[in-house]
């Protein structure tokens, strides 16, 4: 299998893998937190105190990135507690950042309003989540190189199967966009069988906004306008950037050695997975929306059997390991079940995070591709202000390492987002496991303790990756939960 290990270097997935190499040891066991009894609420948040907090982490992380600005805010039961702007929205005209009116490129969250807008129509009727979707399209076919069919709740959970194929996502100006049918037609590939790995999909996630468009009739934005922003006063959310709005919107910018650069703007064919902008207000609005069971007063946008249904684990691929809710990844921080989605693209960098337990929840966004600023502020803020963040369990007892066999485990693992009808295939980083003569793995920068024949636990008891094998026994796969997965690849 050739393999091509730099052919991606601009997408968003290399800065996933970095955010896992830096990260990982905070991923916790959601089969812990499964069994844990139940807690009281937690208390509301004070807002002098987070104002506090946040005034001191975020400015810092940006100094260190060399951030040009930042936005932040943090609701809870159905209120704004705190919203917060810094530095920059654009450094030659060195207009600041207004957290009430600056307009954020929020990339990938784009796809909670995707699932939402489908979960609305699963709500009147129009959809059943495990109807193939190919019920509802006629302009576009999926292939159907497996028996069983893909279905709706499929492409919300990133279990349809299809390949990421890049590049080709971006169209080189706004008068290249195609139309999403059209850009779906030719670039829809199946390399999973339906309903067996999760794999994070932006091809899946665009073909619900193409269902979306065909079962309402509506265009997409259209749908988005009519559906989410206007009922919930999400007055400057847009995918198409009206013209009175220009000067509101933040300009992308990367570090290039000790210069700040601003970025071009990025122009996706794939709309539904990559293309929102919102202001700091609406994504509050929007949080405060699901996190109210699926209404902000009298403003209703889901049932609350439908919103229900969008934040209860769908799938996982290991019972210790968080998996996918609908539209939203789940991850523990400690004994504390959170469900959130970031965005990334260029110039830009978000993250969207709920705590149900406490309807409570935040948005952060800030400037900078893949920076670490979001997933700092994340843990912080949640050991901080949530005393079941703090909670860490015993590590399990390991196997002996004679009954462990590590070296079955042992080789290159490329992403399961990488394009494997590519030729050679094109990953955007390899993950590489290595074997201990004790029976513990080294994955990741972190020691690995068997606790069974397939699963593996951080030896700090942070974390589990759990790995798959096929039916001779031979390893496929390793799992971190969520959309973390990588394949095994013959060796060189």
């Amino acid at each position: 299998m050739p393999i091509d290990a730099e052919a991606i270097p601009a997408l968003s997935f290399g800065a996933m893998a970095r955010r896992w190499n830096d990260h990982c040891a905070l991923i916790a066991a959601s089969a812990w937190v499964a069994c844990a009894a139940p807690r009281d609420t937690p208390a509301p948040v004070d807002p002098v105190k987070l104002t506090a907090f946040v005034d001191s982490l975020i400015p810092a992380e940006m100094a260190r990135e060399q951030i040009p600005g930042a936005a932040f805010v943090f609701v809870q039961d159905g209120r704004v507690v705190v919203m917060r702007g810094y530095g920059l929205a654009d450094v030659a005209r060195r207009r600041q950042v207004d957290p009430e009116s600056t307009i954020w490129r929020i990339g990938s969250i784009s796809k909670v309003f995707t699932a939402t807008a489908v979960m609305q129509l699963v709500d009147r009727g129009h959809i059943e989540l495990d109807a193939p979707v190919d019920r509802y399209l006629r302009r576009v076919a999926i292939p159907a190189t497996y028996a069983d069919p893909v279905t709706v709740r499929h492409l919300l959970t990133h279990t349809a199967g299809f390949d990421e194929i890049r590049p080709g996502t971006q169209a080189a100006t706004a008068d290249g966009v195609l139309p999403l049918d059209a850009f779906l037609r030719e670039r829809l590939v199946s390399v999973r069988p339906p309903g067996r790995t999760i794999a994070y999909s932006t091809y899946g996630i665009t073909l619900a906004g193409e269902m979306v468009e065909e079962v309402s009739g509506t265009p997409f934005e259209a749908f988005l306008a009519r559906n989410i922003w206007k009922p919930l006063g999400m007055d400057h959310s847009c995918i198409t950037v009206p013209a009175e709005w220009q000067n509101a919107v933040a300009r992308g910018y990367e570090v290039e050695g000790d210069s700040v650069v601003a970025q071009a703007w990025e122009w996706y064919h794939t709309t539904p997975a990559s293309s929102i902008n919102a202001t700091v207000p609406d994504m509050a609005r929007f949080l405060m929306a699901h996190l109210g069971g699926g209404a902000i007063k009298r403003a209703r946008i889901l049932s609350e059997n439908a919103e229900a249904e969008m934040q209860r684990q769908q799938v996982t691929m290991d019972a210790a390991l968080p998996g996918y809710a609908i539209g939203f990844s789940e991850d523990y921080v400690g004994g504390l079940r959170v469900l959130e989605h970031g965005g990334n693209m260029a110039g830009f960098s978000s993250l969207m995070v709920m705590i149900p337990e406490a309807r409570a929840g935040f948005f952060v966004v800030n400037h900078i591709e893949g920076s670490r600023l979001r997933d700092n502020l994340k843990w912080a803020l949640l050991e901080r202000y949530f005393p079941r963040a703090r909670e860490r369990k015993p590590v399990p007892s390991p196997l002996p390492a004679a009954s462990v066999r590590a070296e079955r485990f042992a080789g290159r693992y490329a992403p399961l987002t990488s394009c494997w009808s590519c030729n050679p295939v094109r990953v955007s980083s390899l993950m590489t496991v290595g074997a201990k003569p004790d029976g513990t793995l080294d994955f990741a920068g972190g020691r690995w303790i068997a606790v069974d024949s397939l699963r593996f636990v951080r030896e700090n008891g942070s974390g589990y990756i759990a790995f798959r094998a096929d039916s001779t026994g031979a390893i496929e796969n390793v799992f971190a939960g969520a959309f973390w997965g990588w394949q095994k690849i013959p060796d060189e």
